[in-house]
């Protein structure tokens, strides 16, 4: 980003300035307004990186292969790409500032993940410990002062005091599908609908029962429904196991007379036409 640092100074010449104090304040006012212009370019990368993932992901040139939510309602997706991709549900990346006392009886003011010693708090050596006074400056900045000192700002890319007018997320909300676990749902800000994404693209098998009983030397036939899959594996069972190209009553689950009565489990990895994997399993209980 240029500064407007070039553009100010290219003007400099054609001010006469009366006094050094006038000249202190215009470089101040110009450090600061650079220092805002850079923590709002941070931002404006985040969110080109947000837009191209999830328009990638939209689109189906890589898929989701987990996800795994946080207390405040966020999202770590792993990628089919080999990367990770933090989601912000709507909810502002920065965390709302605390100010506490460390082990070391000192003031600590946490914000972003960064945290600024203030000094100390509690009473050492016949001293009385310092109370730090916070504040806003008037161009919304988060700054400290202990007890008669120089009022300071919290350093950071990220210590704007108005929380929510930094929002790294492009989405107003993200959730798991209720009625489908492996779905996410985006939405947008400013579109009524959200855009649902599956997992690995859709891959997905699930069976008309959620799971059989089966006595010892009989067999039970289920349908089992297959999406965007291009290969089946059945892992190693006691059990006799088949699935069929036919759209319905396609699977039989057979339990030999010599197996044993008890809960089994028989996985299946389906596979996508890239190749990606995901195992399903069907819960079966045999019976005497």
């Amino acid at each position: 980003m240029k500064k407007i640092l070039i553009l100010l100074w290219s003007i400099l010449p054609l001010v006469t300035f009366t006094a050094c104090t006038s000249e202190d304040d215009i470089r101040k006012d110009i450090d600061d307004l650079n220092a805002r212009l850079d923590a709002l370019q941070t931002e404006f990368d985040k969110l080109n990186e947000n837009i191209s993932t999830f328009y990638d992901l939209a689109a189906g040139k890589i898929y989701f292969t987990s996800c795994t939510p946080d207390e405040r309602g966020n999202y770590t997706l792993q990628l089919s790409d080999g990367t990770s991709w933090k989601v912000y549900g709507g909810m502002p990346e920065g965390e709302i500032p605390t100010v506490t006392i460390n082990e070391d009886g000192h003031w600590v003011f946490a914000y972003d993940g960064e945290e600024t010693d203030l000094g100390k708090a509690t009473p050492e050596d016949g001293k009385n410990g310092t109370t730090p006074q916070m504040s806003v400056d008037e161009e919304g900045y988060w700054c400290y002062q202990l007890g008669d000192g120089e009022k300071q700002r919290v350093p950071g890319p990220y210590n704007v005091a108005e929380i929510a007018a930094i929002n790294p997320s492009i989405f107003e909300s993200v959730t798991v599908s209720g009625e489908n676990p492996n779905v996410m749902q985006f939405k947008l800000y400013g579109m009524e609908e959200p855009v649902e994404i599956a997992l690995l693209g859709g891959l997905d098998m699930t069976f008309s029962f959620g799971s059989v009983t089966i006595a010892q030397g009989g067999s039970q036939t289920l349908t089992a429904t297959l999406t965007e899959v291009k290969n089946v594996v059945i892992s190693p069972t006691p059990l006799q196991v088949s699935l069929t190209e036919v759209g319905s009553n396609n699977l039989t689950v057979e339990a030999p007379a010599t197996v044993e009565a008890g809960d089994y489990t028989v996985y299946f990895e389906i596979y996508n036409t890239a190749g990606y994997r995901l195992v399903k399993s069907l819960k079966v209980t045999v019976t005497e």
